[in-house]
């Protein structure tokens, strides 16, 4: 096939994961609190697809996203493609059938997409210490949160593999 259609399974979960997100910080907000979880939505794309199919569902997320979040637009596009990237050209170190390899991946994103959004706010606050202490609590509370939520999130896309019947293994692993 030119394209594969398991983009679709992956994007819809993607906008599925972002609108969660958006549930939660919206609800969290009082307290100064705000989730990213943006490292998940990256990782099985670059595993599972071949790089045209993972391109163009990478793309399409990172738009989505950029459409959503409040920062400078292409930016975490930018970032998706450029992390995917590097996902893409070492995935065959990865075990894709289990969920742990996936998940230092997603830990491993989400802590480039805090770095991103952090660089991006301007070197202006990198002075105040406010400052640091949000980026710190943001992580901390994404990461702890990213522990429950990236196992879900890929057995979720698993599962919708599954249902539509698709393949469910990477395609272009070499036979060992």
């Amino acid at each position: 096939m030119f394209l594969d259609p398991r983009i679709v399974i992956m994007f819809g979960a993607n906008v599925l994961l972002l609108y969660l997100n958006m549930l939660v910080n919206s609800a969290l907000s009082g307290w100064s609190l705000y989730l990213i979880l943006l490292g998940p939505m990256i990782v099985l794309p670059a595993i599972f697809l071949r790089h045209r199919s993972y391109m163009i569902c990478t793309l399409l997320t990172g738009l989505w996203v950029d459409a959503a979040l409040p920062s400078h637009f292409g930016l975490i596009t930018c970032g998706f493609i450029t992390a995917g990237a590097f996902i893409f050209q070492i995935r065959f170190r990865f075990r894709a059938e289990h969920n742990y390899h996936p998940i230092l991946l997603a830990h491993s994103c989400n802590f480039f997409c805090i770095a991103l959004l952090t660089i991006a706010t301007g070197l202006s606050r990198f002075n105040v210490i406010d400052f640091w202490i949000q980026v710190f609590a943001t992580s901390l509370v994404s990461h702890a949160v990213l522990l429950i939520v990236a196992p879900w999130f890929f057995d979720l896309q698993r599962l919708l593999f599954e249902l539509c019947r698709l393949e469910t293994e990477p395609e272009d692993f070499p036979i060992l």
